[in-house]
C-alpha cells in the first residue's frame, strides 16, 4: 500500500507585469511599498507605435513624418508607476 504525503502549496510566480485594461490612473495598493496610491501614468512606445512608424515609412513618409506616432500619446502604451517608490506596477498595451 502506497500513501502519498501532503504536498506543499507552491507560491505563484509572475514573470511579467499584469495587463491593465485602462490608460487612466487607477487607485491601487502598491505591491512594493504597501501604500494606497493613485498610479502615475507615462506614455511609452509600444508595438502599435512601432507598427505605425514602419507602415508610414514603407508608404513613403521617410522624411520624418514616419515618427509622428511617437508624438501622439493615444497611440503609445501606458506605464503605471507608484508615486511613492517609483516602481512600475502595471503596463497597458494598446495592441
Amino acid at each position: 500500500m502506497y500513501v502519498q504525503g501532503a504536498q506543499g502549496i507552491q507560491p505563484a510566480v509572475f514573470t511579467s507585469l499584469p495587463r491593465m485594461g485602462t490608460a487612466t490612473p487607477i487607485r491601487s495598493i502598491c505591491q512594493y511599498c504597501g501604500n494606497y496610491i493613485i498610479t502615475v501614468t507615462t506614455p511609452v512606445p509600444g508595438v502599435l507605435t512601432w507598427m505605425l512608424c514602419t507602415g508610414l515609412f514603407i508608404f513613403g513618409c521617410f522624411l520624418g513624418c514616419c515618427f509622428l506616432p511617437f508624438c501622439v500619446d493615444s497611440l503609445m502604451d501606458v506605464k503605471h508607476t507608484c508615486p511613492v517608490c517609483r516602481q512600475e506596477l502595471f503596463r497597458y498595451h494598446r495592441l
